[in-house]
C-alpha cells in the first residue's frame, strides 16, 4: 500500500506591484509637507510598511529600547504580517485592531507634536502644524498594550514607534 501524499498549501507571495498600481502617481517617498492622499482613497488598499522614520533614539518608544527583548521583535513581525492581510478599512472598522488617529490634543496623550516632528526632521521650525501628517495608531495583537505607531502616505505605513506598554494613548486600553 501506498502512503498518501498530503497536499501542501502553497506559500505565495503577493504581487505589491498590482497594489501600487492602484495608486495614481504614487511617488517612492513621503515628502515633508507633501499632501497625500484621502484615507478614502486608500481604504480598500491593504497596508505596506516603511521603515524611514523609524525610531532609534533608545527611548521608551523607539525600535532600540533597552526594554524590547526577542518576543517582542516577534510579536511585532508577527503583527505587521496579520494586519498586513486586512485593508485599511477592515483595519479601521474593527475594533480589535485599534486602528485610529492619535489626537494631539487628547489631554491623555503623552506625545506632542513637536516629538512627531522630532521624528519626522531634524529641522522642525521648517514644518508647521498644517504639514504634519495624520499619526495613527494600531494593535499588534501580541501583547495586550503593544502598538505601533507612524503615518499614512499615499498608501504607504510609516512606523516611528513602538509603543509596547501604551505609553502614547493610555486612554485606548
Amino acid at each position: 500500500m501506498g502512503k498518501e501524499r498530503k497536499q501542501k498549501a502553497k506559500f505565495e507571495i503577493p504581487d505589491p506591484k498590482k497594489q501600487l498600481d492602484d495608486i495614481k502617481k504614487i511617488k517612492a517617498k513621503y515628502q515633508l509637507g507633501e499632501s497625500g492622499m484621502s484615507f478614502y482613497e486608500i481604504r480598500e488598499l491593504k497596508p505596506v510598511f516603511a521603515f524611514d522614520y523609524l525610531s532609534l533614539e533608545r527611548t521608551p518608544l523607539c525600535f532600540n529600547s533597552v526594554g524590547l527583548d526577542v518576543d517582542d521583535y516577534i510579536g511585532f513581525l508577527d503583527g505587521l504580517k496579520r494586519n498586513s492581510a486586512k485593508t485599511y478599512h477592515e483595519l479601521s472598522t474593527n475594533r480589535y485592531y485599534r486602528f485610529h488617529s492619535i489626537d494631539f490634543d487628547n489631554d491623555n496623550i503623552s506625545i506632542t507634536r513637536k516629538h512627531f516632528k522630532q521624528a519626522l526632521t531634524n529641522k522642525q521650525e521648517l514644518l508647521d502644524d498644517e504639514e504634519l501628517p495624520t499619526l495613527y495608531q494600531f494593535d499588534l495583537h501580541y501583547h495586550q498594550k503593544a502598538r505601533a505607531c507612524g503615518f499614512l502616505f499615499k498608501g504607504v505605513f510609516y512606523l516611528i514607534w513602538f509603543d509596547k506598554d501604551h505609553i502614547i494613548y493610555p486612554g485606548d486600553k
